[in-house]
């Protein structure tokens, strides 16, 4: 208890401020089991205060002015910076900043020693508490997490402590964090948050689902490792065609979900956004001549997540899809990213998987530059002929800028090519090795892909279009049947599918592959649209032999013993490409256990036990029967 002169509390509190107006430091502490507990300090010396300004410069929400120069406990600020500190006092030159920065030290040292204490003990042990958790996540310091269980270097933004609540939740530290991302227009800092739930005893710091990169045993060698990564991420920018064998993370289910993926992708976040009519996310500025060099616009602009890497999207207008640009169309903001910018990349960039038609996010050690495969239109067995004129006609498209219009503008400027003819003979061969020449992507689909629903159709094809628009790519529909029959009274839902795929077609400007086995039962309204027919025939005994000699070779000619009779035999079985391709490689796994040559019989025997069961089976269905020898 305190007695006063004054009957007015508010008259107290003036008559103190004013006899402690000139103290340079008002030290309040309280008496507590026989000890005194220091309650707040407020710096009121002018240079003090200079040094302090900036000592403690752009620390999280700290404004000394707001807070009247009163730190309470534990002091975070102080505790934080007080290697600033100590360094500002010695490199200051001779005068008042340098006193008052010395005074500071000297009043401070016995109020956060039992702090600075404990962060240099865990700094050596890599241990830590609960309680002083935060004392290794200072502002703007460096740390490290995951996304997706790859490492990623992350900035700290903020921190604060969540008590637990009524619910039960038990105590949490959370962390605000930036690292750099890119939107598919511009690089910039997005923010991701991460939490620390209460736990017992220590822990080793490195063990927490976030931990400053300091703690790791070989900092140099990781950040060198990260930056390489992030100049790859730096690369990638923009649209990209690329080869990706490891790991996936779905963006259209309802939670990430992991999966593998082997082959070809498209690397382009602007399109993402632009197929799936999702606002692209708002980044902060690289670079400060751009912006403020603020921190805080990064809580300002970016809504936090409490799951790592999870980003809030909201949907576009319908019209954010027909505004989408080509490659060379964009504008993107390209400029040279620095080591730090390198080093805070993400380690994922999104992308579509061409085989499975997923949007994912894409691991960036993942992805390798193309292979294009330069053999497989010369491996290609046809025609000549044919094989020319298909070429001309996609090579001259390609360099064709403006090409023949319709009297509608945009409208019959694509090139349809239609391949009908048997299964098997190589008509979807035939696609993927005219666009591997081109150097283009292939969008392969099915009519199982589209769907039944025309509203489904609908959007599937559209969505198929515009990607194949974006990316200059080649669009290849299999087993187009079903959207290519003729139209009849018997079945409106059918006649609806082929109406919408008609009008799809004619505004498309890109390079489109159809297959189908049925040629005499299109529509005639289709017809008309083929540019280049290209009539596909059973493979003559000539063809199956350079058909089976290609899959040998490409399997390993060491691996076969086969001489030219052998081939010479295998021709003379009435087989197409695609079961000559499933022959050998049933051969070769009968041949692992052995570890030899497969030879000619065992290659032989599945050819005839093949030919035995399809003429069995045609005798079941006579509309199917082929000639099995010739």
């Amino acid at each position: 208890m305190r007695w006063s002169e004054f009957a007015v509390v508010d008259d107290d509190e003036d008559d103190l401020a004013d006899r402690t107006s000139t103290v340079p430091i008002i030290h309040r502490h309280i008496y507590v089991n026989k000890h005194w507990v220091t309650t707040s300090i407020t710096v009121q010396d002018q240079a003090m205060r200079t040094v302090l300004l900036d000592v403690l410069a752009k620390y999280q929400d700290l404004d000394p002015e707001l807070e009247s120069w009163t730190f309470e406990p534990p002091f975070m600020p102080l505790v934080h910076r007080w290697e600033d500190l100590k360094a500002y006092q010695a490199e200051s030159p001779a005068g008042a900043l340098r006193n008052a920065a010395s005074a500071l030290l000297a009043f401070l040292t016995p109020i956060v020693a039992s702090s600075v204490v404990s962060l240099a003990k865990t700094r050596k042990t890599g241990k830590v508490n609960f309680d002083n958790v935060w004392q290794i996540f200072p502002p703007s310091s460096l740390v490290v997490t995951k996304f997706f269980g790859v490492d990623a270097v992350c900035r700290v933004l903020k921190y604060r402590k969540r008590p637990e609540d009524r619910c039960g939740n038990p105590a949490a530290w959370v962390i605000d964090m930036e690292y750099v991302d890119w939107n598919g227009e511009n690089c910039g800092y997005t923010t991701t948050t991460l939490t620390i739930w209460d736990f017992e005893g220590f822990r080793r710091v490195i063990g927490l689902p976030v931990f400053p990169i300091s703690f790791l045993p070989d900092v140099e060698t990781t950040k060198a490792a990260l930056i390489e990564r992030g100049r790859k991420f730096e690369r990638l920018r923009g649209y990209n065609f690329m080869l990706s064998n490891g790991t996936k993370v779905l963006l259209e289910s309802e939670k990430p979900e992991q999966r593998p993926v082997a082959g070809k992708v498209c690397v382009d976040a602007y399109a993402y956004y632009g197929s799936c009519n999702i606002v692209k996310p708002k980044l902060r500025t690289l670079f400060p001549e751009d912006d403020g060099d603020n921190p805080d616009a990064a809580m300002e602009d970016a809504e936090l997540s409490d799951t790592p890497y999870e980003t809030n999207f909201s949907i576009a207008p319908v019209e954010a899809v027909s505004a989408a640009k080509g490659p060379a169309e964009r504008t993107e903001d390209l400029r040279p990213l620095t080591d730090e910018h390198c080093l805070l990349s993400t380690p994922w960039m999104k992308g579509f998987d061409l085989k499975s038609k997923d949007w994912c996010e894409l691991r960036i050690d993942d992805l390798q530059d193309m292979a294009w495969n330069d053999e497989a239109f010369e491996k290609l067995v046809l025609p000549g002929g044919e094989k020319d004129l298909a070429w001309a006609f996609v090579e001259n498209k390609s360099l064709s800028k403006a090409g023949f219009d319709d009297f509608i503008p945009d409208k019959g400027r694509g090139l349809i090519i239609l391949m009908f003819g048997p299964p098997g003979v190589g008509k979807t061969f035939t696609a993927e090795a005219v666009a591997e020449r081109s150097r283009v992507p292939l969008y392969s689909m099915s009519a199982g892909d589209l769907g039944t629903q025309p509203s489904d159709v609908e959007k599937a094809l559209e969505r198929a279009l515009e990607l194949c628009r974006m990316w200059n790519a080649m669009l290849l529909l299999d087993e187009a049947d079903v959207f290519l029959g003729a139209r009849t009274n018997e079945s409106l839902a059918r006649n609806e599918l082929v109406s919408i795929f008609l009008r799809q077609l004619e505004y498309y400007q890109g390079i489109l592959f159809l297959t189908t086995n049925r040629i005499s039962s299109i529509d005639h309204a289709f017809q008309s649209r083929v540019d280049l027919f290209l009539p596909y025939h059973d493979l003559t005994p000539k063809a199956r032999r350079t058909v089976w000699d290609n899959f040998i070779t490409r399997a390993g000619r060491d691996k076969f013993d086969l001489d030219e009779e052998a081939l010479q035999k295998l021709a003379r079985l009435d087989l197409n490409g695609r079961e000559i391709k499933n022959l050998i490689k049933s051969a070769q796994l009968l041949s692992l256990k052995s570890g030899g040559k497969v030879p000619m019989d065992r290659l032989y025997m599945l050819a005839d036990k093949r030919v035995q069961a399809l003429a069995m089976l045609e005798d079941e269905c006579p509309e199917t029967k082929r000639r099995r020898v010739d």
